[in-house]
């Protein structure tokens, strides 16, 4: 029954995967956001999913490695030099990187296509807007002000969203 359900996941269409690789990324980010680390276990079980229809779970996990440790030591600096503040220890946030690594290659594949100049204006502004948003909704505070927050982390993610694409693309 087990291999069954397994198999059935695994041989849906493509499309199906990249919405539901897309939707559960939205998921994740939205019960850190709202909840923090309250639902962690729920979002990891989108990890699982992920796992469960991918046709390439080394590459994935490789992936998801790499990619998302970049992702949790870039914010960790962000952290250490002030831009970010967190009321408690943001395991959601170290969860929501890893799956991040595990939509450049899904729902995010067609960002690969796109010239380096467009990889970064959607980086700049989608990167943070996203970190932003969390603000907004109360799951991070900015002690150095919106204004010079939301400049750094347009240059970050200007520069760190290509280089992911590529690293994704290359692995």
């Amino acid at each position: 029954m087990e291999n069954t359900l397994i198999s059935r996941f695994k041989a849906c269409p493509t499309t199906l995967k990249v919405i539901i690789n897309a939707i559960s990324f939205q998921c994740i980010w939205w019960l850190g956001v709202l909840y923090q680390n309250q639902f962690i276990a729920l979002s990891i079980a989108f990890i699982g999913l992920h796992f469960l229809l991918t046709s390439h779970p080394k590459r994935d996990f490789q992936q998801m490695l790499l990619i998302g440790l970049m992702g949790i030591c870039t914010d960790f600096c962000l952290i250490y030099f002030d831009l970010f503040q967190f009321s408690q220890t943001p395991w959601w946030l170290m969860v929501l990187w890893v799956f991040f690594a595990l939509t450049l290659n899904s729902s995010l594949k067609f960002a690969q296509q796109l010239p380096v100049t467009i990889q970064a204006v959607l980086g700049g502004v989608f990167g943070s807007l996203s970190y932003f948003s969390g603000f907004k909704l109360g799951a991070v505070s900015l002690p150095l002000g919106t204004m010079f927050s939301t400049v750094a982390l347009i240059v970050i993610w200007s520069v760190l969203f290509p280089v992911l694409l590529y690293i994704a693309k290359h692995k």
